[in-house]
């Protein structure tokens, strides 16, 4: 099968590891003889060219490039490669007449419409989010098939658009393998910041409104109130950022700075020596298609405190502890629940451990991959 990889989207985050994923396991296959599409200059564009992978699209980094390459040259490399399928790993999807195209999809917001995702931008950028978000739907939908990794963005996508069931796929994100790295010293004084005495909570996130980071220095005043003050936040950002300062500042207004670690961004063969540090993950998003936090938390082993939505009821059925995201008041009380709750732990431990098996192993999960695409491309 002549299959074009198209890798555009993947720029940054976790993707990157699904893809890197994804094409180490690619030699695997003799009757897959594969193309790509990539972005100039990615960790993806890297892993590709160190592989020694031939029939590489390198497209640069900007709009206008990947217009210009859609438009005027797409067509003239999908003729000459004789492509049969298109794989875009995560949309937006490309098409080409009557090639069929598969479509993974992390777009959470497109499929739950009556969430106000962009609440809080400005006028101007809450338009120009929601067009993106139309161009993401259309695109999506306009695929031969659909991946998924949340059952209720599968059901959601046949309830509200049509999408045909027998043309979605749920395949179950993999459980990352953490080859061991030398550490930097730089990241090695990091974890040193970290004291084992406090019960640490981990916010492994960039800055993303939906995340709601905003509201940890409110939920460390709670504790507060009530007598709690060895539990610490360790939130992956810089403390340069200007969210960063602002959360500082309400943090010091509300006296609980000093509970506050502001990490800095984390490698991903570095995230195993920092879940070595926490107690607890902690997950606030408004939506997500899925998180590698869920997974990283029942892997290592770690509590995880989960905003209480039918997304992440969909993933994590019994083995998290939810919270209403926008109530300090009951996050805190969640979490010295847990601390205070010898049976809660256990459970949850337990839990935690059942629903991992589930999960398929990076080969296994390219195996489900490859199965697919192959029989969407015989139907």
């Amino acid at each position: 099968m002549n299959l074009l990889i198209n890798l555009l989207p993947i720029k940054k985050g976790g993707g990157q590891q699904v893809a890197s994923n994804f094409i180490m396991q690619l030699s695997r296959y003799d009757d897959i003889n594969p193309y790509f599409i990539v972005t100039e200059n990615t960790y993806i564009h890297k892993k590709l060219t160190e592989l020694n992978f031939k029939n590489i699209s390198v497209v640069k980094d900007s709009l206008i490039a990947r217009l210009v390459f859609q438009v005027f040259f797409f067509k003239k490399y999908i003729r000459n490669s004789e492509v049969e399928l298109i794989y875009t790993m995560f949309g937006p999807g490309i098409h080409y007449k009557n090639i069929k195209s598969v479509t993974g999809c992390a777009y959470s917001n497109i499929f739950y419409p009556e969430i106000d995702f962009w609440n809080g931008y400005s006028f101007i950028k809450k338009i120009k989010l929601k067009l993106i978000d139309k161009y993401r739907l259309y695109s999506t939908l306009k695929s031969s098939a659909i991946v998924f990794e949340n059952e209720s963005m599968l059901y959601r996508a046949n309830k509200l658009f049509n999408f045909p069931l027998q043309n979605t796929k749920l395949i179950l994100p993999s459980i990352s393998e953490y080859p061991k790295g030398e550490i930097s010293i730089e990241f090695n004084q990091r974890l040193i910041s970290i004291e084992m005495r406090n019960f640490n909570i981990l916010m492994l996130t960039g800055w993303h409104k939906n995340k709601n980071i905003e509201i940890i220095p409110q939920v460390l005043y709670e504790l507060k109130k009530r007598g709690v003050n060895d539990i610490k936040f360790i939130i992956t950002v810089s403390k340069s950022e200007k969210e960063s300062i602002e959360l500082l500042r309400n943090a010091k207004t509300l006296g609980v700075e000093d509970n506050l670690i502001f990490f800095g961004t984390v490698k991903p063969f570095e995230v195993q020596y920092l879940f070595d540090k926490i107690n607890a993950v902690i997950l606030l998003s408004l939506l997500e298609s899925f998180s590698n936090n869920i997974i990283e938390a029942w892997y290592f082993n770690k509590p995880l405190f989960i905003s209480n939505k039918e997304w992440s009821k969909s993933i994590c059925k019994e083995a998290a502890i939810y919270v209403d995201r926008d109530d300090s008041s009951d996050i805190a009380e969640a979490i010295i629940n847990y601390r205070n709750n010898e049976e809660l732990r256990h459970v949850n431990a337990n839990n935690s451990k059942d629903i991992l098996k589930k999960y398929p192993s990076p080969k296994e999960k390219v195996d489900l991959q490859i199965q697919f695409l192959k029989e969407i491309l015989n139907a």
